[in-house]
């Protein structure tokens, strides 16, 4: 009976077909070690742009700010520009002027109901002439 069992014993190891792992977990991990030891980082400050300004460059002016807003009144006898009346064409220079210092002013049109539609317009062109975008327009009552 006991030599059935080591026969049997016997059998099992001969047949068994598998392949010895513990080598290659071996190699597997000299691998990582190699891969990890010989890798270089990217270096990543290399890649951002950062300016910085030279010393030998004089300081710049401070730019002057404009007005935070703008307000045009159009009423049936003309237009009135942050209160001031003014005619069309000094409307016109003054927007230009406005519009050299920054495109982004805001400007406030209040259209008085008894104005013509045609004097907003005309407002309306002068601050698309001037490329001026920042547009609010409401009603004066």
């Amino acid at each position: 009976m006991g030599r059935r069992k080591r026969d049997r014993k016997r059998r099992f190891d001969e047949n068994d077909g598998g392949v010895p792992i513990t080598p290659m977990i071996d190699v597997v991990f000299l691998l990582l070690i190699y891969f990890v030891a010989t890798v270089e980082p990217i270096p990543i400050f290399a890649h951002l742009n950062v300016y910085t300004p030279s010393s030998d460059a004089p300081p710049k002016e401070k730019p002057v700010d404009p007005p935070s807003l703008i307000r045009i009144e159009v009423h049936a006898e003309g237009f009135t520009f942050d209160g001031v009346p003014v005619n069309s064409r000094q409307l016109d220079g003054f927007l230009g002027t406005l519009a050299r210092a920054s495109k982004t002013q805001s400007v406030l049109i209040m259209c008085s109901l008894s104005a013509p539609h045609g004097q907003l317009v005309e407002v309306l062109n002068y601050c698309a002439k001037h490329e001026l975008t920042n547009l609010s327009i409401m009603d004066a009552k």
